[in-house]
């Protein structure tokens, strides 16, 4: 005779039996995702602005012209185009500019911070017409600053004519506010620069825009060609 067993089953788990260990690795990532943000948080973004206290060689590398005047007026005889050329000013004092240099009938305007286009090995074959060797040191087509907390760069645009040079615009630039490679501004409607290109004045005249190269004059003199070319 077969008898009916009869076991009594355990008692079913909780729910909070299998909540436990969810509420942990819910709790541990949180643990985790919190101190990563914080983390990275704390670890500030590298500066991209130039360093107070260090040289550097400035040039603008593009300037482009409103297609007339401040006030309408064409720029040269003929309805021609200007012949752009600037100065860079810095203490007070004019410490570079490109009138032996004029770019002639064009509204977009452009320079290279290099005398010729030579390689780093061309240096050591070719000579200058003085018989001079020729290094990165006499062919560099720019102005040397050094970035003090308060400094500024003043950047000026003409339109060379026979008579009288016509002023097309400037701007001052803080020196802290620069960032090594090129930085490109746009004249608003104030005529004062922006990075904002969306700011830019359309139909002002005179300085319409421009691009200040700023490399770092310290750097090696294979890196110092590639980055004034």
């Amino acid at each position: 005779m077969v008898e009916n067993v009869i076991t009594e089953s355990p008692p079913a788990p909780s729910p909070f039996y299998y909540g436990v260990p969810l509420l942990i690795v819910l709790a541990v990532g949180a643990v985790f995702f919190l101190g990563e943000k914080e983390g990275n948080e704390d670890k500030a973004a590298p500066s991209r602005k130039v360093v107070v206290g260090k040289d550097y060689y400035v040039l603008v590398t593009v300037m482009e012209f409103h297609p007339a005047k401040q006030g309408g007026a064409s720029w040269d005889a003929g309805n021609s185009a200007p012949d752009l050329y600037y100065q860079l000013s810095w203490n007070g004092k004019t410490i570079y500019h490109t009138e032996n240099d004029v770019v002639k009938n064009v509204l977009i305007a452009k320079w290279f911070g290099l005398g010729a286009n030579v390689s780093v090995m061309d240096l050591r074959k070719v000579l200058s017409s003085e018989g001079q060797r020729l290094s990165p040191r006499n062919l560099i087509k720019a102005a040397s600053i050094f970035v003090e907390p308060n400094g500024e760069l003043v950047i000026r645009a003409y339109d060379d004519d026979p008579l009288r040079d016509d002023f097309a615009g400037g701007c001052a630039i803080p020196l802290a506010d620069l960032e090594p490679g090129d930085n490109a501004y746009f004249i608003d409607a104030e005529g004062k620069p922006t990075r904002d290109r969306d700011r830019m004045a359309a139909d002002r005249g005179g300085l319409k825009r421009f691009v200040l190269r700023v490399v770092d004059s310290a750097q090696p003199v294979e890196k110092l060609v590639e980055a004034l070319r």
